[in-house]
């Protein structure tokens, strides 16, 4: 019995060495594969993990940016409101006083020149705000990333933040006076009486823009 298994055996000795690599191989590429398979879903999990990490970041900067600028808009309108206050001029207007029509002047460029520095302060302040936060967001998700010594401290970011703070005070002011200087040399000359219409009126600021990037 056992020469003739081992006659057997002999006989097809090739045939189980064939299908022995064969089964083998297939073993070894199964593994090889199952071990790809594995670091591709793991890379894949990782990815995912980091772009939600991301999205998360991003959305959160996002968030206090648009906090933050809500907060400050409102602060640098009733500042500029309150340098360009026009109620005093209402209140003689009011009593019909002999100055009326240089009154109605000045009333002129204040109104011309409120509704420039609101619209430069707002773009300028949001600007602003949303490049210096996202900087500061990016650099913060870079350090919370990487183990080495931090880029941006505290003490740094309050020093960039401290350039819009300059500008919600004392920025404001300046504009005020960059922009009443433009103004009155476009809107000085139109007269009182004079009918405007909504392309003339379009036309002073394009004016009243042109000298302030010149």
């Amino acid at each position: 019995m056992f020469s003739t298994i081992k006659h057997f055996l002999y006989r097809h000795k090739r045939k189980f060495v064939v299908t022995g690599a064969v089964f083998g191989s297939l073993y070894f590429l199964m593994s090889y594969a199952q071990k790809r398979l594995r670091e591709w879903q793991e890379k894949e999990a990782k990815k995912f993990f980091e772009m939600t990490r991301k999205k998360q970041h991003f959305e959160s900067t996002e968030r206090t940016c648009n906090q933050t600028i809500l907060s400050l808009s409102k602060i640098v309108s009733e500042s500029i409101l309150g340098i360009i206050n026009t109620e005093d001029i209402v209140q003689k207007l009011h009593n019909n006083p002999d100055s009326k029509l240089a009154l109605w002047d000045q009333m002129k460029i204040m109104i011309f020149t409120r509704i420039c520095v609101l619209v430069y302060a707002l773009s300028i302040l949001n600007v602003t705000l949303r490049v210096q936060l996202n900087l500061i967001g990016g650099y913060l998700y870079r350090d919370s990333v990487h183990e080495e010594d931090p880029l941006i401290d505290s003490e740094l970011q309050a020093k960039y933040l401290s350039l819009c703070h300059h500008f919600v005070g004392t920025g404001v002011e300046d504009l005020v006076r960059q922009i009443e200087r433009a103004v009155k040399r476009v809107v000085d000359p139109i007269a009182l009486n004079k009918k405007m219409t909504l392309q003339e009126v379009e036309q002073v600021f394009w004016s009243i823009q042109t000298i302030l990037c010149t």
